[in-house]
């Protein structure tokens, strides 16, 4: 006591402030993990609505402009590695683009590329490009011809414009983020599983139109199902999950097609026997290429 007043020791304990704009928040992590939530948002953002854009765009892109497109891009394709076996194959390509309806106003050609790859691919401006490994998986005119129909209904689709637009469109984004190469591996799951939906729904479109075309040029259905099953027995043992595939899972293409042949009620039809000797390539077909 001092002077009639009483004194009171008071002990100070500091306390964390944990509410303050001045003091830096100790979960990193937990920043880190929102920071990139919300670039991986903005990216997906700009990703789908350029992508959106560049699709429409390309669907409404002038034939001469495409044709400009595939000068560099077809460029290496300027012959035929199996000049008789083209041949063939473009006789029965010209014969379906002659009842097709929806297609490009282009000269269409088939390329057929020695590589063993069991695809086929559809370039700009008509250019069917069709790989030596899926040619000689082929037993019949009408395996033949699905093949050539299922690329054209990408050609009537503009599916293969719609996918250099979005390759652009990715490409510019990735330009935007300084990567090179892949996207960063947090962003690219995303991308590329919403890409694949994309491409497996472009595919299944092309496959009805296949189906329609090849009835409107043969008169019936007979053996368009069958090419599915040779590609189906490549693939055993060797699948990948449809979640991560271009294209939908080929047994459900089976099944999806049989059915589709059954709502469409398409007759059934004869199987046309490939030109003699009745194998392709074709003999001695081959051509040398240069040193």
């Amino acid at each position: 006591m001092r002077h009639g007043r009483v004194l009171l020791k008071m002990n100070f304990e500091p306390r964390y402030c944990e509410k303050n704009v001045n003091v830096q928040s100790n979960s990193h992590f937990g920043e880190f993990i929102r920071l990139t939530l919300w670039l991986l948002g903005i990216v997906f953002v700009i990703y789908l609505l350029l992508g959106y854009t560049a699709e429409k765009i390309a669907e409404r892109l002038p034939p001469k402009f495409e044709a400009a497109i595939a000068g560099g891009i077809t460029s290496k394709f300027g012959h035929s590695d199996f000049p008789r076996t083209q041949k063939y194959l473009q006789k029965v390509l010209d014969s379906l683009v002659s009842s097709a309806e929806g297609l490009p106003p282009f000269a269409y050609r088939v390329i057929i590329v020695d590589e063993n790859i069991v695809n086929a691919v559809a370039l700009p401006a008509g250019n069917i490009v069709v790989f030596k490994g899926l040619v000689s998986k082929l037993k019949n005119e009408n395996e033949v011809a699905i093949i050539l129909a299922h690329e054209l209904g990408h050609y009537a689709h503009r599916d293969h414009l719609r996918g250099l637009g979005r390759g652009l469109v990715l490409v510019s984004i990735m330009t935007v983020l300084g990567v090179s190469g892949d996207l960063p591996g947090f962003i690219s799951p995303s991308v590329q599983t919403f890409d694949l939906k994309h491409s497996r729904d472009r595919e299944s479109a092309a496959d009805r139109y296949a189906m329609d075309l090849f009835v409107r040029t043969y008169g019936h259905s007979g053996g368009t199902v069958e090419v599915f099953k040779v590609l189906a027995a490549q693939e055993q043992g060797g699948r990948r999950p449809e979640l991560l595939s271009t294209h939908p899972d080929t047994l459900w293409r089976i099944q999806s097609l049989t059915d589709y042949l059954k709502l469409k009620k398409y007759p059934n039809g004869s199987i046309l026997p490939l030109p003699k000797p009745g194998v392709l390539p074709f003999p001695n077909d081959q051509t040398v290429k240069a040193q």
